[in-house]
C-alpha cells in the first residue's frame, strides 16, 4: 500500500508509452489504438490483481486511472486527426471542452482516492501528526489514524473486556486459584520482555502441571495483537518472552487450565516508548 502512488504513476506512465507506439507504428486512429491499450491492459491487470488481491478499493481505483489514461489519449490524438483532416493544424488548446472536463474530473477524483486508500492502510505520515492531528498527552502514546477495517473477532474481543464478564471471572476465582502476573523488567515497544505467573492452589500449594496461554490486545488494531504460550519453569512460576510491537497501553488476557478447570486472567500493562522523552 505504500506504493499506491508509485504503482499508479508507473502504470499510468507505461500505458501512454504504449499508446504512443502503437499509434505511431501503426495504422490505428486514436479511438482504435486506446481500445486496444484498454484491451492489453485489462488482458494484464486482471490476472495480476487477482494474484496480488489488495482489496477491492486498491483494484478500482487502478482500474479507474488506467482506463482514463488511454481514454483522455485518444481524444487529444482524434481531435489532431480531425485537424489534419481539415488541412489545418492541430491545437490542442481547441479541444471542445466537454470531454476535458470530463477527464479531469475523473483524474481528480482518482487522484484524491489514491490519497485516501494510502492514509486508511497506513495512516498520516508522523511528521504531519503534530500539526494536523493533536499531540497526545502521554509521549509515550502513539497516534495513529489508520484504517484496519473490519477487525475479525472483534465481538470475542469485547466479550473478553466487557462488564459483564466480571460475574464469570468472579465464580472462576471461588476455586480459591491464587493467581499472579508481572513483568521481570519493564517491557519497551520492540523489545523482548519476559513476563511471569505465580500460579497457587486453595492451599498455596504450587501448580506445575497448568496450561498458560493468552493474548496482549492492541484494541485499535487486531493486526497488532500478540499471542502467547506460557513455559512451566517449577514451583508454579510460567514465563513466557514476547515483544509488544507499539508503546501505550495493552490489554492482556490469559487462561490458566488444569485438571479440567479453568480461570480466566484479565490485566493491563502500559509499554514505554523506545524513544527518551
Amino acid at each position: 500500500m505504500s506504493n499506491l502512488v508509485i504503482t499508479l504513476g508507473i502504470g499510468s506512465a507505461t500505458l501512454a508509452i504504449l499508446f504512443a507506439l502503437i499509434y505511431r507504428f501503426t495504422r490505428f486512429k486514436a479511438y482504435s489504438t486506446s481500445a486496444v491499450v484498454v484491451a492489453l491492459m485489462l488482458f494484464v491487470f486482471i490476472p495480476y490483481s487477482i494474484l496480488t488481491w489488495q482489496g477491492a478499493d486498491v483494484f478500482a481505483i487502478h482500474l479507474a486511472l488506467y482506463i482514463i489514461v488511454p481514454y483522455g489519449l485518444g481524444i487529444v490524438f482524434t481531435q489532431k486527426e480531425a485537424e489534419v483532416e481539415s488541412g489545418g493544424k492541430a491545437k490542442i488548446g481547441r479541444l471542445h471542452w466537454a470531454p476535458l472536463v470530463l477527464v479531469g474530473f475523473f483524474t481528480m477524483v482518482a487522484s484524491v482516492q489514491a490519497v485516501l486508500i494510502t492514509l486508511a492502510h497506513n495512516g498520516m505520515p508522523q511528521q504531519f501528526i503534530g500539526s494536523i492531528l493533536p499531540e497526545p498527552e502521554n509521549r509515550a502514546e502513539r497516534v495513529t489514524s489508520a484504517f484496519p477495517g473490519t477487525v475479525a473477532g472483534m465481538e470475542s474481543r469485547k466479550q473478553a473486556l466487557a462488564v459483564h464478564r466480571v460475574s464469570e471471572l468472579q465464580e472462576q476465582r471461588q476455586k480459591g486459584w491464587q493467581v499472579r502476573q508481572g513483568w521481570v523488567d519493564r517491557p519497551t515497544e520492540g523489545e523482548t520482555a519476559t513476563l511471569q505467573v505465580e500460579v497457587r492452589d486453595a492451599d498455596g500449594e504450587p501448580i506445575d502441571d497448568a496450561s498458560i496461554r493468552g493474548l496482549f490486545m492492541w484494541l485499535a488494531d487486531e493486526r497488532r495483537d500478540q499471542g502467547f504460550e506460557m513455559q512451566a519453569m517449577g514451583e508454579g512460576m510460567y514465563q513466557v518472552e514476547v515483544a509488544l510491537p507499539a508503546p501505550g497501553r495493552w490489554d492482556l488476557r490469559f487462561q490458566v487450565q488444569h485438571d479440567g478447570q479453568l480461570l480466566e486472567q484479565q490485566a493491563r500493562t502500559r509499554v514505554r516508548s523506545a524513544q527518551p522523552g
